[in-house]
């Protein structure tokens, strides 16, 4: 019994000692293949799809990268000559990253750690460099099993990538790009470096064998502090990538800065790398071979994971009718095709509207009034050429709630053909989600637009420094020599509603009233009332007594719009003050039209619901 019991013990040892060795010899054999395999991957080389999911292409650290960083296009005769596969890149620099410099010094700038690499910073004169370009390559042997690649990256301003030639990725960039003549620009200011982590399902210019990737990166500025670059990984994936499709229910346009610009707006949950194309015309197939194309610049709005994308067209022939779309180049995906049309010069029409105010609390019913709305002013005047809102676009200071009335704002289908202009209210309270949207008003800025040679000035009066604002308008008004000056702003400074103890707007009057009359302010469209009603021509802050017909100098009109959603109403005032030749008898939702012809300005004002015209007034000069 006892030899048994050994003999037994002594198998147990033996079996151990040789499973041991058998799992030791098989993590050994497994670790050797995988390194043999891995330094495939790290040289760019996919052997066979089959066998992994993912392959790496490029690995930062590991991969090499060729790098100019002399401030200027490599081959200025081409500009985008380097990023071909045949390009000759043998003088320029070479590392593996991460690439940067602050201020032309290393310094810590990701995961507190300072970048391999140091960049050239200054250019002869001390600015910025505003441009730098690196390219690498790698080997792939079978695209059988592509789906798409991924990648994470981390930059500082704007970056470009291109895979043989072609873009496929862009972020943080500027409307349109960049030109030979301005390299610098981002969309939006970069405090700590960005990282992105990102999807290309475009793998049109993906080919079997060699690659090249291509990639530009560019300061917002010559006096931009530091630059950074480094592609932490691509790899191929075999799985399928479920990229969203473009849905345009957040897109809108606005008027440009002269009647015949056209700035595409668009809020969406997508990010991508989008171009603008457009033609000519009403019929959709001739964006097959399109007019013109353009880079969307686009920014993180900071809420809810949506981005803010735009695209200015410029000098188009006034009376001409186009077709639009959006192309996903990263994702290989087109919207379906919008159009608008460029109106006369003179005479022409716009819509008018006082607080869209879109509340959560209503949101669906709010939604629905601002949609019919804009469905009354665009059936009422078809030639219609932008609408403008006097501020107080949605409600809310909360940022989730403030994002869904934006969306519920932005809903109307006509805004995709009619531009819209808007001002600042006092219930814009999130500056940062409205300024990624509407770029004209960063800072809190006023802004400016000409049509024909009436001029738009949008007047920030939530920003109390009223001297600053009227020296821009003064300015504005000397350079432009409009025959028309139109101010639109919050406040309603000659409104029906009783203000008298608003003290924020009664120091608005005294601070612009007389100032309008001394520049020769013909109009001023304002909201903040909640219900429309129209001044006597006013002299400083004393009413003329007369309400219409011809304008002498330094006469001023006021007009507050009344809600077109209907999403407020304030309570009506038995006594109307002795400044208002008109004011709304009832509680309703109204919108006004606008004419401008040579000397002759004409208002109609119209309840949204019966489209009866309660309210019509005429200038001359």
């Amino acid at each position: 019994m006892m030899n048994n019991s050994r003999q037994e013990r002594l198998k147990l040892i033996l079996g151990t000692v040789c499973a041991l060795f058998l799992i030791g010899f098989v993590l050994v054999f497994g670790v050797m293949t995988r390194q043999s395999y891995t330094e495939k991957e790290r040289n760019g080389t996919l052997k066979t799809m089959a066998q992994e999911h993912t392959v790496m292409l490029v690995e930062s650290g590991r991969t090499s990268w060729r790098y100019w960083d002399h401030g200027e296009n490599p081959d200025p005769s081409a500009s985008l000559r380097w990023t071909e596969p045949d390009y000759d890149d043998t003088a320029w620099k070479s590392g593996t990253g991460a690439f940067g410099s602050h201020y032309g010094q290393l310094e810590k700038m990701v995961n507190r750690k300072a970048p391999r690499n140091l960049l050239s910073y200054y250019l002869p004169d001390q600015r910025a460099i505003p441009v730098y370009y690196f390219r690498t390559e790698f080997d792939v042997g079978d695209l059988g099993n592509v789906r798409c690649l991924t990648g994470k990256i981390h930059y500082d301003d704007a970056v470009m990538m291109y895979l043989n030639g072609e873009l496929v990725y862009a972020s943080n960039i500027p409307d349109g790009g960049y030109t030979a003549e301005n390299l610098y620009g981002s969309s939006a200011r970069v405090g700590e470096v960005e990282n992105d982590i990102f999807v290309i399902n475009n793998l049109n210019s993906l080919k079997p064998g060699r690659n090249v990737l291509a990639v530009e990166l560019h300061q917002r500025d010559e006096t931009s502090s530091d630059i950074y670059f480094d592609l932490e990984v691509l790899e191929t994936s075999s799985e399928t990538s479920l990229s969203q499709t473009l849905d345009l229910s957040g897109l809108i346009l606005e008027q440009g800065a002269e009647h015949d610009e056209v700035i595409v707006n668009w809020l969406t949950e997508n990010k991508g790398t989008y171009e603008l194309i457009w033609a000519p015309g009403n019929d959709k197939s001739a964006l097959r071979t399109p007019a013109g194309r353009k880079l969307m610049g686009g920014r993180k709005t900071g809420v809810g994971g949506t981005f803010s994308y735009h695209g200015k067209l410029s000098s188009l022939p006034e009376g001409q009718s186009y077709v639009y779309q959006i192309v996903d180049l990263q994702h290989n995906l087109s919207s379906e095709v919008l159009s608008f049309k460029i109106q006369p010069e003179q005479p022409f029409t716009f819509g008018f509207v006082g607080d869209v105010q879109i509340r959560t609390e209503h949101l669906e019913e709010n939604q629905a009034g601002w949609e019919k709305a804009v469905d009354t002013l665009a059936q009422l005047r078809p030639d219609l050429s932008f609408i403008l809102t006097a501020g107080d676009q949605v409600n809310s200071s909360d940022n989730e709630k403030a994002l869904e009335e934006y969306r519920a704002f932005r809903s109307p289908a006509a805004l995709k053909q009619i531009p819209v202009t808007v001002n600042i209210g006092n219930h814009e309270g999130n500056t940062d989600l409205l300024e990624s949207q509407f770029e004209r008003l960063k800072n809190g800025s006023d802004y400016y637009y000409d049509y024909g040679d009436t001029l738009f000035y949008a007047l920030n009066c939530m920003d109390t420094d009223t001297q600053a604002h009227l020296d821009k308008l003064s300015q504005t008004i000397t350079r432009h020599k409009p025959r028309w000056v139109i101010v639109t702003m919050h406040y309603s400074l000659f409104g029906s509603k009783d203000r008298s103890d608003n003290e924020k707007v009664m120091a608005a009057r005294d601070a612009y009233a007389q100032a309008f009359s001394d520049l020769n302010v013909d109009v001023v469209l304002s909201g903040h009332d909640h219900y429309y009603s129209r001044s006597l021509l006013i002299q400083g802050e004393t009413a003329t007594g007369r309400q219409e017909g011809r304008k002498r100098r330094g006469d001023v009109l006021y007009v507050s719009g009344g809600t077109p959603s209907g999403s407020k109403f304030y309570e009506l005032k038995d006594e109307t003050p002795d400044s208002v030749a008109f004011s709304i008898s009832e509680q309703e939702a109204t919108v006004s039209l606008i004419t401008i012809s040579g000397n002759q300005l004409i208002l109609e004002t119209y309840a949204v619901d019966s489209r009866e015209l309660i309210d019509r007034c005429e200038l001359n000069k």
